[in-house]
């Protein structure tokens, strides 16, 4: 089966062409690309038609460094929940962490990775299985608008440490130099791009971190909707939902998915997993990530997980990493 692309984050080609003076609807439809479903923040296109419209581009523009543009065309809300998430994030880090987490809202059959070394932090891109790949205009604003979100929510100049790409050079080295200002490689086996660590963890003072949790919400939900064949992927963000008003049990989550509680057990168990092994997933996956959060005390963070104390959060955490919740939070310090 083909992969979907999110509708509203190809918005930004749309402006690149309408600045070009270029018949965007033309361009969108002759790629079988509804234009009306550009406003709707729950459609999807075709990943094959997003690259069609991606050459069409191309060929109406005949700039073949137009990509580049997307470094000031994007919007926060052509990417849904996870734009603002990542805008309101507390460090550049947790911003790419959310883009990992989350990029299959953009495309459900590709994604990006975190890569780490003890100097740099960068993200890598997973194409899909598809087939469907990046057309090179699309991969270079891929980059381009990912470098935009991430100097937006910086306090002061951001520069990459370097980008790669899998397309061949264009004939555009200084227009790439303005816009990357890093050392950028084509024809590379993999694309990404990398920030230096020092860099990625500064904290930022623009963070938000109660607008960063509602839009992390309001990510995990669509996920669940977008994958709703994937059992586990509804039930963790179900339980998500029910936390913060204590822990919930499996007939809860059921009814919150509208099946019964023998089908959710059957389900689960087809998927190789129990509930008691999903919420003990998400507890854990959420301790960690509030844990670097300096701003949540340890109480606040067992509210969160839905435990009844702060003894009891502490033993589950202990019991996950070998460390307790202190211990880890003055190693990440």
């Amino acid at each position: 089966m083909s992969g979907t692309h999110l509708a509203t984050s190809a918005r930004f080609l749309w402006r690149i062409l309408e600045t070009h003076g270029c018949h965007a609807d033309a361009v969108f439809r002759g790629a079988g690309l509804d234009p009306a479903l550009l406003t709707d923040p729950r459609a999807r296109y075709p990943i094959e038609r997003v690259a069609a419209a991606w050459e069409a581009a191309s060929a109406a523009v005949r700039d073949p460094c137009f990509g580049l543009e997307a470094v000031d065309a994007w919007r926060p809300s052509d990417y849904h929940a996870m734009g603002y998430a990542m805008l309101a994030s507390r460090s550049l880090r947790r911003a790419l962490e959310r883009l990992a987490r989350y990029f299959r809202i953009i495309n459900d059959q590709a994604g990006v990775e975190l890569v780490e070394t003890p100097q740099s932090l960068g993200l890598r891109y997973l194409a899909p299985p598809t087939g469907f790949g990046l057309a090179p205009l699309q991969e270079m604003a891929r980059w381009a608008s990912i470098l935009g979100i991430c100097r937006t929510l910086y306090d002061g100049p951001l520069d990459p440490v370097e980008v790669a790409m899998r397309q061949p050079a264009p004939p555009c080295p200084e227009r790439i130099d303005a816009c990357f200002r890093c050392p950028v490689r084509f024809a590379q086996a993999a694309t990404g791009i990398t920030f230096d660590k020092q860099v990625a963890d500064r904290l930022l003072v623009a963070s938000n971190r109660e607008l960063a949790a509602a839009n992390d919400r309001i990510a995990i939900e669509y996920l669940g909707r977008l994958q709703r064949d994937d059992v586990l992927s509804r039930v963790k963000a179900a339980i998500l939902d029910h936390l913060p008003s204590g822990l919930p049990n499996d007939e809860h989550i059921a009814q919150a998915l509208h099946m019964s509680t023998r089908t959710l057990q059957r389900k689960l168990k087809d998927e190789g997993t129990t509930f008691s092994d999903a919420i003990e997933s998400v507890r854990r996956e959420l301790a960690e990530a509030y844990i670097r959060d300096q701003n949540l005390s340890f109480t606040e963070i067992s509210f969160l997980l839905g435990f009844g104390d702060t003894s009891s959060f502490t033993r589950a955490f202990k019991r996950w990493t070998g460390q307790t919740p202190s211990a880890q939070r003055q190693q990440l310090a």
